[in-house]
């Protein structure tokens, strides 16, 4: 298993206080255990969770199997924090995100990319001032994105160093 992370997930790990090697532990809530104790299942068209099976063909030019697989395996955790703390949403992705490739990785499966991209909402302010997009009295939100796909050659979906607006974790097994 290889953990990769861009510059700006690095900053967040030292301003909460958290260990480099993103092990410390966590109550989970009940959807997320609910996530992390779901079937796999491999497809001829992907790796997924038994309650997300909706994996479908690559039709469009754009598409290929892995942006389609990544699509349909993503899911959000930050919604399960009660309130819109930084640090609590954060450390719940990145532990439901190590947690998930410790099972697929129990479970002897290899070839699969795990990624996870946080967003607190100054960093979300600053995008949207970035991208011309920001109303003064817009109100911003934590956003996150877990997700997991087949690694399959000339198929990369996320580079951890593509973006200075969002943390990325990227796990390899």
């Amino acid at each position: 298993m290889t953990t990769e992370y861009n510059e700006l997930f690095k900053q967040l790990l030292t301003e909460y206080n958290l260990p480099n090697d993103l092990s410390f532990s966590m109550d989970l809530p009940t959807e997320v255990q609910t996530i992390l104790n779901d079937k796999i299942i491999v497809t001829d068209l992907g790796i997924t969770l038994k309650s997300f099976n909706r994996l479908y063909k690559a039709t469009q030019k754009w598409e290929n199997q892995s942006i389609i697989e990544d699509s349909e395996n993503h899911f959000h955790v930050d919604s399960y924090i009660d309130t819109a703390d930084n640090k609590k949403a954060f450390m719940l992705g990145v532990k439901t995100l190590t947690l998930l490739a410790d099972k697929f990785q129990k479970e002897k499966f290899n070839g699969i990319r795990l990624w996870y991209s946080f967003q607190t909402p100054e960093l979300g302010r600053l995008w949207a001032k970035h991208n011309n997009l920001d109303e003064e009295n817009d109100e911003h939100f934590i956003s996150d994105r877990l997700s997991f796909y087949k690694l399959r050659n000339g198929e990369n979906v996320i580079s951890t160093n593509e973006n200075k607006f969002w943390a990325i974790l990227k796990i390899d097994i």
